[in-house]
């Protein structure tokens, strides 16, 4: 068994939290609570949204539990979001639709949103079960036009990829000399 099979960015993204000391961190697609157990304890506000049960994840002060589909919770939620984590069903259209109902949450300029199974290492993790096609939407955020008001890189496995999506101020990439 690989040691970072389920947590293999966990670390990365706790030093994120670390750096940009976020106030609200939002994870879809909780599963077992290992990297949200891992961030919340660095955050103001955790919240966890998955349609299963999260009896894992780590009931702190500052921690709020959603059981349900991510499109229902988008419905309810207009706070800021400084650090978005999706990882939860692996199609191209769900990972958009996930990231397309919560990117208008997001801090512009200093918001980060995370986008996991972006960039798998073998064709077998291409399956449902696992990638599935994930890395598509990764791949439409950087080139399509109506995405232009976010910059991203996708960091390569070791087991599944990362993505890192910046919401660039003023709608536009600009660049400092």
């Amino acid at each position: 068994m690989r040691p970072w099979r389920n947590t293999e960015h966990r670390d990365l993204i706790v030093e994120l939290a670390r750096l940009f000391q976020p106030h609200t961190y939002v994870e879809i697609g909780v599963k077992r609570g290992y990297v949200f157990n891992s961030v919340s304890p660095h955050v103001k506000r955790a919240v966890a949204v998955d349609i299963a049960p999260m009896d894992r994840v780590v009931r702190l002060p500052h921690v709020e539990i959603h059981q349900c589909m991510s499109a229902e919770f988008s419905r309810q939620w207009r706070d800021p979001i400084d650090l978005l984590f999706i990882d939860a069903d692996h199609r191209k259209e769900a990972v958009l639709e996930d990231f397309d109902n919560f990117s208008a949450c997001v801090r512009e300029g200093s918001g980060l949103i995370l986008l996991h199974d972006t960039h798998p290492v073998k064709d077998e993790l291409m399956s449902d079960g696992y990638c599935g096609n994930a890395w598509e939407a990764a791949a439409e955020i950087h080139s399509a036009v109506y995405y232009s008001d976010f910059e991203i890189v996708t960091l390569p496995g070791p087991w599944a990829g990362l993505s890192i999506c910046r919401k660039v101020t003023g709608g536009h990439l600009s660049v400092r000399i």
